[in-house]
C-alpha cells in the first residue's frame, strides 16, 4: 500500500507541475489577447469618432447674424430660441442653436471724400471716431477713402490700434468724383480676405451719388454676397436734386433707394441724416447694432454643395410685429464662410 501511495503522490505532484507549466505558458498569451482586444476596441471607438467628425464636417452649418427691432426701430434682445423660424428657399429649417453674445467684429470704415462731401467731412470724421471709440477688445478696423476709380485708397489696414485708425480718419481731404460701386467692391473683398473675426461689416458714409464706377449695381450685390459682409450705409442725400421726371426718379430718391437696397441685401441698415449733428446718434446706433445681434445656426435641409445662391428669411413669432434683419442668402459651397467660425 505504501508503494501505491507514494506512486499516487508522485502522479499528483507531476499533474500540479504540468498544470503550472501550462498556465505559465498560456497566461502571457491570454494577456496579449486581452490587450489586443482592448486596443482593437479603442481603435474602433476612435474610428467611429473620426467618422462622426467627418459626417459633422460634411454637414454645412449656416450661421446668420440677426438683428431684431420693434416698431420704434429699437433693438429687441430678450427673445427665446423657440420664437425664431428660418426659411431657406421658402422651406422651413431646423434650428440648431440661437445665441446672443458680444463677439469681436472686423469693421471697414469706407468714407466718401469726393468734392461734394467737403463741407460735411469734418463731422463725418467725428462720427467715425465716435464709432471707433466704442470698440471692444479684439475689434479691428481698416479705413478706405474713395473718390474717383483711380482714388480708392486703403489709408489704414486692419489693426486693433485705435489711435492709428483715428489718425487715418483725421488725415482725410475731400476732392474729386464718386466711384461708390468700385469702393464697395474693393472694400468687401478686403474685408473677406483680411478680417480675422467671423462677423464683418462695412460702415459706408457717402452722399449716395454713384459716378464713374467700373462695376454695376448687380455686380456689386453679387460681390457683397460672396464676401458675406454686412453694410451700414449713411447717406447725405438731403442736398441732392429732388425733382423727378415722368420716366425717372429724382436724384435724391434714386440715391436713397440704392443705399437702402445694398444695406438690406446684406442684413445691414441705411441711415439718411438731414442734419450733420445727427451723425453721433447714428454712429451710436451702428455700434449698438454690431453688438446686439442674435446668431442663429442651422443645418440646411438641402445638403448639396452646388454653388447655388440660397435665399434665407428669418421670422419672429411675437405679437409685437417685430422685424428680423439678416442677409438675404448665401452661396452653398464648401467655403469656410458658411461654416461656424466662433
Amino acid at each position: 500500500m505504501s508503494a501505491i501511495s507514494n506512486t499516487s503522490k508522485k502522479i499528483s505532484v507531476a499533474l500540479i507541475l504540468t498544470a503550472f507549466v501550462l498556465a505559465s505558458t498560456f497566461m502571457p498569451s491570454m494577456a496579449r489577447v486581452s490587450a489586443q482586444t482592448k486596443q482593437k476596441g479603442q481603435e474602433q471607438k476612435q474610428e467611429q469618432k473620426k467618422d462622426d467628425q467627418e459626417i459633422t464636417l460634411e454637414a454645412q452649418l449656416v450661421q446668420l447674424d440677426v438683428d431684431v427691432i420693434d416698431h420704434n426701430n429699437m433693438p429687441v434682445t430678450n427673445l427665446k430660441p423657440g420664437q425664431f423660424q428660418v426659411f431657406e428657399d421658402k422651406i422651413s429649417q431646423t434650428i440648431k442653436s440661437v445665441s446672443r453674445e458680444e463677439v469681436p467684429v472686423s469693421v471697414g470704415l469706407v468714407i466718401d471724400t469726393s468734392g461734394s462731401m467737403r463741407r460735411k467731412l469734418p463731422q463725418v470724421i467725428d462720427a467715425a471716431v465716435n464709432l471707433v471709440k466704442q470698440s471692444r477688445p479684439h475689434d479691428e478696423y481698416f479705413v478706405v477713402d474713395f473718390k474717383d476709380p483711380e482714388s480708392i485708397n486703403l489709408v489704414e489696414d486692419y489693426t486693433t490700434n485705435l489711435n492709428d485708425v483715428i489718425d487715418a480718419l483725421k488725415d482725410m481731404i475731400a476732392s474729386g468724383g464718386t466711384a461708390l460701386f468700385d469702393a464697395l467692391s474693393v472694400s468687401a473683398e478686403h474685408a473677406k480676405k483680411g478680417g480675422k473675426n467671423r462677423r464683418k461689416a462695412l460702415v459706408v458714409i457717402t452722399d449716395g451719388v454713384e459716378k464713374d464706377s467700373f462695376y454695376k449695381k448687380d455686380e456689386v450685390l453679387e460681390k457683397l454676397r460672396e464676401c458675406d459682409v454686412q453694410l451700414y450705409m449713411v447717406g447725405f442725400t438731403n442736398d441732392l436734386d429732388k425733382e423727378s421726371g415722368l420716366f425717372h426718379r429724382s436724384e435724391k430718391t434714386a440715391a436713397e433707394k440704392l443705399l437702402k437696397d445694398v444695406a438690406d441685401d446684406t442684413g445691414g441698415r441705411a441711415f439718411f441724416p438731414t442734419e450733420l449733428n445727427q451723425m453721433k446718434d447714428i454712429s451710436d446706433e451702428i455700434a449698438r447694432d454690431l453688438r446686439q445681434q442674435y446668431v442663429i445656426t442651422y443645418i440646411p435641409s438641402n445638403t448639396k454643395h452646388d454653388g447655388t445662391f440660397r435665399r434665407v428669411q428669418v421670422k419672429v413669432n411675437d405679437n409685437r410685429n417685430l422685424v428680423a434683419r439678416t442677409k438675404t442668402g448665401y452661396y452653398a459651397t464648401n467655403d469656410a464662410s458658411t461654416t461656424p467660425r466662433k
